[in-house]
């Protein structure tokens, strides 16, 4: 009987481990989603287009330490209707699970 109860807890504390394990696992994958989904805001002015891209010059973007520089973005949806070369413009952007900055939403200036 002693053994049958001593063999009982042991199975019992794996369980509870592996338990305890999975629900880790589970936290720190949401916590990597999340780092992705972070929307970061922008102010720049269009350089140049092409399909499903923008080339923007943009001012520092102090949520990413990022100074001011001119850089291509893809493109989400049709975020990017109807802005054209040239306009200023204020942009929402996430880094997608391929690591390319995604422009979510951007309004003219």
């Amino acid at each position: 009987m002693k053994q049958l109860t001593l063999a009982f807890a042991l199975l019992a504390s794996i369980g509870l481990a592996q338990a305890a394990s999975h629900e880790h696992d589970m936290n720190h994958d949401m916590a990597a989603h999340s780092e992705h989904m972070t929307m970061h805001q922008g102010m720049g002015v269009v350089k140049a287009a092409k399909a499903g891209k923008l080339q923007i010059a943009h001012e520092p973007i102090p949520s990413l330490d990022w100074p001011s520089m001119t850089m291509w973005f893809d493109l989400n949806g049709h975020a990017g209707h109807g802005i054209q070369i040239g306009d200023r413009v204020h942009f929402e952007m996430m880094q997608n699970e391929k690591k390319k900055w995604v422009i979510e939403k951007i309004e003219k200036q």
